[in-house]
């Protein structure tokens, strides 16, 4: 595997053990999927009251901005964006599905209105700029 690659691998990975640690911590049992599941990261249940979630974990090492899949539903899984800084503090955005179809619609169309002559099948992104509203808001998972 490259090198580039392999980093992408762990990147991944590590932002999935941390949300999985950060929920652990909260009193809920978090289980990674460790990709054998499509569409979910990380499966939690509340023991104290046995609401579950389905978790999709996105993460950034670097960089500003989350390739999302091109269909989100807001019926959806919620979503953890983990932004890892160059000096390894981390930061977790907790957003619901409907939000990421949202943000990433329209940042994809105020792109496309910026560079008129690219093509209009650009991937759905979500800039690390537009979830400060969404910063350690981990009541948003529903598990309370």
């Amino acid at each position: 595997m490259a090198k580039p690659q392999m980093d992408k691998l762990l990147t991944g990975l590590a932002g999935e053990f941390l949300v999985a640690g950060h929920l652990c911590l909260r009193g809920y049992v978090a289980s990674l999927t460790l990709k054998n599941y499509p569409g979910v990261d990380i499966f939690c249940l509340n023991p104290a009251n046995g609401k579950q979630v389905a978790i999709q974990v996105k993460t950034l090492r670097g960089g500003k901005s989350y390739y999302v899949p091109e269909k989100v539903d807001e019926a959806e899984n919620p979503f953890i964006f983990v932004y890892i800084r160059p000096d390894d503090t981390v930061d977790f955005f907790v957003v619901p599905a409907k939000d990421v179809a949202e943000i990433s619609a329209r940042e994809r169309n105020e792109y496309l209105e910026q560079h008129p002559n690219v093509r209009k099948d650009q991937p759905r992104m979500v800039s690390v700029r537009n979830l400060d509203k969404f910063n350690n808001r981990w009541e948003l998972l529903g598990l309370d």
